[in-house]
């Protein structure tokens, strides 16, 4: 069982040697920066009418309540309606979020556009291109780097081949194109 994890290590090690390094955690946390600023700017267009729309519905009810402490029928429809938008709009901005992280990894750049910008490739441990599968793993497994308090994501600092949690749980490695 040690064997064909060692075979991978070395092939892994002969495709960063002759073509690129292992990219670290500060580079990435860079790309990742930009990229949610990327992926903002659609989730925010999209939301705003349905916000103003929330807005408009729950706002008449604001001073009643200021005055009579108590939640009416009308009222109660329109918190809900409030809590149903932003239940919306989070499921949306995860959707997003994940179409755009899997899509771009796994297409033929192998990076998304913050990834791009700093010259960074995402493969399998072999050095190819990732499927779209497997890029949604990476994707749904960055969960985990986030419940461990961002530990996940620190990993990519101390680890030899700078590998994140959601990388080793993907069998993936990001890559600095020389």
């Amino acid at each position: 069982m040690n064997e064909p994890v060692a075979s991978m290590q070395q092939k892994t090690v002969s495709v960063s040697a002759e073509h690129a390094s292992f990219a670290g955690f500060w580079i990435r946390a860079a790309a990742f920066i930009i990229d949610c600023i990327i992926i903002s700017i659609p989730i925010s267009i999209i939301s705003m009418p349905f916000v103003g729309y929330a807005a408009f519905k729950f706002m008449p009810y604001l001073d009643e309540y200021s005055y009579t402490q108590t939640v009416s029928s009308d009222m109660a429809a329109a918190l809900f309606l409030c809590w149903g938008i932003a239940l919306f709009l989070q499921l949306l901005g995860a959707v997003i979020f994940w179409l755009y992280f899997a899509w771009f990894e796994s297409s033929a750049k192998q990076a998304t556009w913050g990834k791009q910008l700093f010259g960074l490739r995402v493969t399998d441990a072999y050095g190819q291109r990732l499927t779209f599968a497997r890029a949604t793993g990476r994707t749904f497994a960055k969960i985990l780097s986030y419940m461990t308090l961002y530990i996940g994501f620190m990993m990519a600092g101390w680890t030899k081949q700078k590998r994140a949690l959601h990388d080793m749980i993907a069998g993936t490695l990001v890559m600095k194109i020389r």
